[in-house]
C-alpha cells in the first residue's frame, strides 16, 4: 500500500492563501492544507512539494506504507529522507519501518537575490536566545536574523480548532518583530487530521512529531527563506538519539538533515544549555516584557494577570534559575513573582517530584545547579509518599 500526494495548488482567497495537495491513503483527509497570510505568498514554493513529503513521512514509516509524491522534490532532501534521516528516525522510534519514497528530482534553481534568515518565535527561552544570538553585530550578514515565524501545526493546541487559535501567538511575535524591523511569517495546517491515520499503528502526539511538523512548515517558505534557524532545546553535549518520545532530544543532528538546495537548516544555539540561554536573556528588556514559557495555555491553574501562570513546571523551572541569579524581580511583568515567593518551597517540591519522577535530565541538572547557588530545593518525594499526600489532599477538599 502507498500514501500518495498530488494535485499541488496555491489558491488565493480574500484574506489569505492556501497551499494544499490531494491525499490518497487509508484514513487520510482529502487534502493537506497550509493557510497563510497573503503577504507571505511570494515565499511559498509550489514547484517543490517538499512540505508534502515531510508532512507525511512519519505516518508512512509508522504504517509501513510507501510514500509517493507525484511531483519533483529537492534531490538533497529526498536523499536524506531515504537514507540518514530514515535511519535516525528508526533509532528514535523503533516502531517505525523502512519505506520506499517515490518522487521526481527537481532542477529548480535557487532563487536569486537576498532571502530571509528565519527562526520560529514562541516567545520562550529558546526562541528569545536565538534572537539575541543571531542579531549580534559580530554575526556574519548571511546569518543575521531577518524574520520571525509562528506555526500552528500542533504547538498551540489541536489544529482542528482552526486558524483562529494562531492569532494571539502571531500578535505576541509581532510585538517583538516590529520593535526590531523583522519580517513575519505565519501559517496554520490541518496537521492533526493528517497525522491521525497513523494513530492506529502506534502512539502519536505533537511532541513525538514536533520536529517533522515544524520542518514541513519551514519548507513551505523556501522560495523566500534561505536559512532556517530552528531553536532546539537540547545542547550538543546533551543530545541523544533514542528511543524517546520527543524529537527535541536529537535536534542538533536531526535538524541539518532537513535542508534542501534552497533552504539550509542550522540548529540555533545548540552550543548553549537552557540554563545558559536563560542567563543570556536575563537582562534583555524585551524578554522581561514578552517572555512566555507557560505550558498551561489558556487553562491556568489559578487567576493571574501575567502571561505565564507561574505555577506549571516550565514556569517554575525558569523562575528558579532567574531566582538563583537574582534576576527574578526583573520579570515581574510576565511572572507572578509574589506568588512564587510566597509558595516557593511547595512549587519547587512539585518541580523536583516531576523532574525525578519522569527522569527529566535537563531539569534535574538545573535543580542541582540552583541548589549549589544557594536556593533550597526539597528532595523529591517517592511515588508512595506522593500517592498518600494526594489521597489526603482529596480528602481535605471533600471535607471542605
Amino acid at each position: 500500500m502507498s500514501i500518495i500526494a498530488n494535485d499541488f495548488r496555491l489558491e488565493e482567497h480574500q484574506d489569505h492563501v492556501e497551499l494544499s495537495c490531494a491525499l490518497q491513503g487509508d484514513g487520510f483527509p482529502p487534502r493537506l492544507i497550509f493557510r497563510l497570510p497573503v503577504e507571505n505568498a511570494d515565499a511559498v514554493d509550489l514547484e517543490q512539494p517538499n512540505w508534502a513529503a515531510m508532512s507525511l513521512y512519519w505516518q508512512a514509516m509508522m504504517m509501513g506504507h510507501d510514500l509517493v509524491i507525484e511531483g519533483d522534490m529537492s534531490p538533497l532532501l529526498l536523499h536524506s529522507m531515504r537514507g540518514d534521516l530514515m535511519a535516525l528516525m528508526r533509532n528514535y522510534e523503533p516502531m517505525l519501518k523502512d519505506i520506499q519514497i517515490d518522487a521526481g528530482l527537481s532542477t529548480s534553481p535557487v532563487p536569486e537575490g537576498p532571502r530571509d534568515v528565519m527562526t520560529g518565535f514562541s516567545g520562550g527561552v529558546d526562541s528569545f536566545a536565538t534572537f539575541l544570538l543571531y542579531t549580534r553585530p559580530e554575526v556574519p550578514p548571511s546569518l543575521q536574523l531577518t524574520a520571525l515565524a509562528v506555526y500552528q501545526v500542533g504547538a498551540l493546541g489541536p489544529t482542528a480548532a482552526g486558524p483562529g487559535v494562531l492569532e494571539p501567538a502571531v500578535e505576541h511575535a509581532r510585538a517583538h518583530a516590529d520593535n526590531h524591523g523583522l519580517k513575519q511569517y505565519s501559517l496554520w495546517a490541518n496537521m492533526d487530521e493528517v497525522y491521525a491515520p497513523a494513530g492506529r499503528f502506534g502512539p502519536i502526539d505533537f511532541r513525538r512529531t514536533v520536529g517533522l511538523r515544524n520542518a514541513a512548515a519551514a519548507l513551505v517558505f523556501q522560495n523566500g527563506v534561505g536559512t532556517y534557524l530552528p531553536s532546539g532545546s537540547v545542547a550538543y553535549n546533551a543530545a541523544t538519539y533514542g528511543p524517546y518520545t520527543c524529537t527535541e532530544n536529537m535536534d542538533p543532528v536531526f535538524q541539518p538533515l532537513l535542508a534542501t538546495e534552497k533552504l539550509r537548516v542550522l540548529p540555533a544555539g545548540a552550543g548553549y544549555s537552557r540554563r545558559e540561554k536563560v542567563r543570556l536573556l536575563a537582562d534583555d528588556p524585551q524578554a522581561q516584557k514578552l517572555l512566555n514559557v507557560c505550558v498551561m495555555g489558556a487553562v491556568k491553574q489559578r487567576a493571574s494577570m501575567t502571561i505565564n501562570c507561574s505555577t506549571c513546571w516550565k514556569c517554575i523551572q525558569t523562575m528558579m534559575v532567574l531566582d538563583a541569579w537574582g534576576k527574578l524581580e526583573n520579570f515581574g511583568a510576565v511572572f507572578d513573582v509574589e506568588h512564587y515567593r510566597n509558595n516557593r518551597k511547595q512549587l519547587l517540591q512539585n518541580l523536583a517530584d516531576r523532574a525525578y519522577g519522569h527522569n527529566m535530565l535537563g531539569i534535574i541538572d538545573e535543580i542541582v545547579y540552583v541548589r549549589e547557588m544557594g536556593i533550597p530545593i526539597p528532595k523529591p518525594r517517592g511515588p508512595f509518599e506522593q500517592k498518600l499526600r494526594g489521597v489526603a489532599k482529596r480528602a481535605l477538599l471533600k471535607g471542605a
